[in-house]
C-alpha cells in the first residue's frame, strides 16, 4: 500500500489540478466576470461545482489506479505507468494554457454563427504549443531520466494550482461577487389578458433599426395599415446601444455612467421610476414580460406575472452547460467547435417549477397571437413585452418560420418582426380592444449600417385615430419615462415632445460587446440615422 501511495502520488496531484482547474477555477472565474449576467448566486453555484469537482477527482483517481494495478502489478512494467503519467501532464500543461492565456481571441458569444475556418492562426498556434510541451518532455526525460522529470513535473503541478488559487482570491473581492440574488422570473401569467377599459402596451422588439425597417414596411404594401392611428419618430436616438442598459433608461431616463455596480444602477432606475409609480398609483394590472430579468429588488413582485423565490440549481443541466463553455475554453482551437458553445444556456439550469415561464423568440411569440384568445379582466392593464425581433441569427422568414441563417438575412427577419407587430395591432382590433389601447413599439436599440443608435419609435395614444403622423421631433430615449406619463394622463401622440428644441444634441453611451465596463460617451450632433454626424465627446465610464 505505502508503494501505492508513493508512485501515484503526482497521479492523485494532477487529477486534483486538473479537477480544480475544470470546475472550481473555471466556473468562479466566469462568475466573477459576469456577476450580473448569471440568474443564480454564488451560494447557489457552490455546492454545484463543489459535486462536479469531487466526482472528476475520483474518477481521475480511479482512471490512475486502474494504470498502476495494470502496470505497476499485472504486467510489473513501472515505466509504462510513468509514461502514461507524462502523457496526462502534457495534456494538462495544454489545456492550462489553452484555457488560461490563450482566451483573447476566442469568437464573441453573441450569437452569431462562428465561422472556425477563420481561426486557421489560432489552430496553428494550438498545435505548436502541444508540440512544444511534448518536445520538453521528451528532452526532460532524455537528460535527467524519466522519475526526475515526474518530480519535476509535480512542483510545476504545484505551481499552477498556486496561480489559479491566486486568481480565484483575486476574483472574490469583485464587488458583487457574494451578493444574494433575488430570483425573479418573468412567466406567462396574465400575457394573453387585456382590459376592456384601458389598456397601456409596450411592445419592444430587439435591435429593430429605424431606417431599416422604414424600408421594410414600404417593400410590403400589404401591413400599409399596420400603423394607421400611429406617429412615427423615425430621428430617435437611443440612450445606449445594447439591451441592458437599454431597458432599465427607458423606464427611468437615468443615464448609467459606471458609478456603481450595474445591479445597483438598475435597482434604482426602476425602483424610483416616475412612469412605474404612477402605474401603480392608478392601480394598472401590471406585466413584466423580460426573457433576461436585472431587476434585483423585491419591488419587482409588483407585476403580477414576475414569481420571486429561492430558486435550484438542475444538478445536471448545469452540468452540461458549464462542460459547454468549458470545452469551448480548454480544447484547442481545432477541437472548439465541438464544444457545442452555441447551444449553452444557463438559463436552462433551473428547477422546474409549475409556472410557464416567457419566452422572447419570434416564433413563440407569434404562435401565441395566433393561437390564444384574449381573456378581458375587470383592472386597467399594462404590459411591457420584450421579444426578439431583429436579433441575430437570422433565422426567421416573412412569415415567421423558422430558417436556416444560410437562408436566413437581417431583412427578412425584419419583415417577420414586421409580420408579428401586426398580428399583435390586429388581435385588440379583433377583440374591441385597441381604441382604449395606448400602444407603443419599439426597439432596445437600432442595428446595422445606421448605427445602433436609431431604433424604431411608433406611438398610438387612448381613442387615437388619423392616417399615420411622421414627426421629424428629434427624439433621446432620455425623453421616454415623461412621454409615458403624459400618455397615461390621455395625451396624443402628435401632442408628445412638444417642448423638445429641434436643434438639440443628443447624446448615447456604447461599449464593446459584453464589456459594459468600458462605456464611451458619443454626441449625434445631426439625424439620428446619420453615422457621420456621430461624435465621440472624449468621455468614458470605467469601472
Amino acid at each position: 500500500m505505502k508503494n501505492y501511495f508513493r508512485k501515484i502520488t503526482p497521479g492523485i496531484i494532477l487529477a486534483f489540478v486538473t479537477s480544480f482547474m475544470v470546475f472550481i477555477y473555471e466556473p468562479i472565474i466566469t462568475y466573477s466576470a459576469n456577476v450580473d449576467d448569471f440568474w443564480f448566486d454564488f451560494e447557489l453555484m457552490l455546492p454545484n461545482i463543489l459535486t462536479y469537482f469531487a466526482i472528476l477527482f475520483v474518477l481521475l483517481i480511479i482512471i490512475y489506479t486502474f494504470f498502476y494495478l495494470l502496470f505497476c502489478v499485472l504486467i510489473k512494467k513501472d515505466k509504462y505507468y510513468k509514461k502514461f503519467f507524462i502523457i496526462t501532464f502534457i495534456f494538462l500543461v495544454f489545456f492550462y494554457i489553452q484555457g488560461v492565456y490563450l482566451v483573447g481571441n476566442l469568437p464573441a458569444l453573441n450569437g452569431d454563427t462562428i465561422n472556425w475556418n477563420s481561426y486557421t492562426k489560432d489552430m496553428v498556434i494550438s498545435t505548436i504549443i502541444f508540440i512544444v510541451i511534448t518536445i520538453v518532455q521528451l528532452i526532460l526525460i532524455k537528460k535527467v531520466k524519466l522519475d526526475k522529470t515526474i518530480k519535476i513535473d509535480t512542483f510545476i503541478m504545484l505551481a499552477i494550482f498556486v496561480m489559479l488559487l491566486t486568481s480565484i482570491f483575486s476574483a472574490l473581492f469583485k464587488p458583487g461577487f457574494f451578493r444574494e440574488k433575488i430570483i425573479a422570473t418573468s412567466t406567462n401569467i396574465n400575457i394573453n389578458s387585456v382590459s376592456a377599459n384601458k389598456n397601456f402596451f409596450i411592445f419592444l422588439v430587439d435591435a429593430v433599426d429605424s431606417t431599416d425597417f422604414a424600408n421594410v414596411v414600404k417593400s410590403y404594401p400589404k401591413y400599409s395599415s399596420t400603423f394607421e392611428d400611429f406617429t412615427y419618430f423615425p430621428d430617435t436616438v437611443s440612450g445606449y446601444t445594447f439591451t441592458r442598459d437599454s431597458i432599465p433608461f427607458i423606464f427611468s431616463g437615468k443615464w448609467n455612467e459606471n458609478e456603481v455596480e450595474f445591479i445597483d444602477y438598475c435597482n434604482d432606475a426602476f425602483n424610483n421610476s416616475s412612469f412605474l409609480n404612477k402605474l401603480k398609483d392608478e392601480n394598472y394590472n401590471m406585466n413584466f414580460y423580460e426573457y433576461q430579468i436585472h431587476w434585483s429588488d423585491r419591488k419587482i413582485a409588483e407585476f403580477s406575472n414576475i414569481e420571486i423565490y429561492n430558486d435550484e440549481v438542475d444538478h445536471v443541466k448545469y452540468f452540461k452547460q458549464l462542460a459547454k463553455y468549458i470545452l469551448f475554453k480548454y480544447l484547442p482551437f481545432p477541437l472548439k467547435e465541438y464544444s457545442q458553445i452555441d447551444t449553452a444556456d444557463f438559463d436552462a439550469c433551473r428547477v422546474d417549477k409549475e409556472e410557464t415561464y416567457f419566452e422572447w423568440d419570434n416564433d413563440v411569440t407569434y404562435k401565441n397571437l395566433k393561437n390564444n384568445p384574449l381573456k378581458v379582466i375587470d383592472d386597467d392593464y399594462f404590459q411591457f413585452i420584450h421579444i426578439e425581433g431583429g436579433h441575430t441569427p437570422f433565422d426567421n422568414d416573412e412569415d415567421v418560420n423558422i430558417i436556416s441563417e444560410d437562408e436566413g438575412t437581417y431583412e427578412k427577419k425584419l419583415a417577420a418582426t414586421l409580420n408579428i407587430i401586426d398580428t399583435f395591432i390586429n388581435r385588440l382590433k379583433e377583440n374591441d380592444v385597441y381604441e382604449n389601447s395606448v400602444i407603443v413599439i419599439m426597439a432596445d436599440h437600432g442595428y446595422g449600417e445606421h448605427g445602433r443608435q436609431n431604433p424604431i419609435l411608433y406611438i398610438k395614444g387612448l381613442e387615437e385615430k388619423h392616417p399615420m403622423n411622421t414627426s421629424d421631433i428629434p427624439v433621446s430615449y432620455e425623453d421616454l419615462c415623461e412621454a409615458f406619463e403624459e400618455l397615461l394622463d390621455d395625451n396624443q401622440s402628435t401632442e408628445l415632445f412638444k417642448n423638445i428644441d429641434t436643434s438639440r444634441v443628443r447624446r448615447f453611451i456604447s461599449n464593446p460587446f459584453e464589456d459594459e465596463d468600458v462605456m464611451t460617451e458619443y454626441e449625434q450632433q445631426g439625424k439620428a440615422w446619420d453615422t457621420s454626424t456621430v461624435k465621440a465627446t472624449g468621455r468614458e465610464f470605467r469601472r
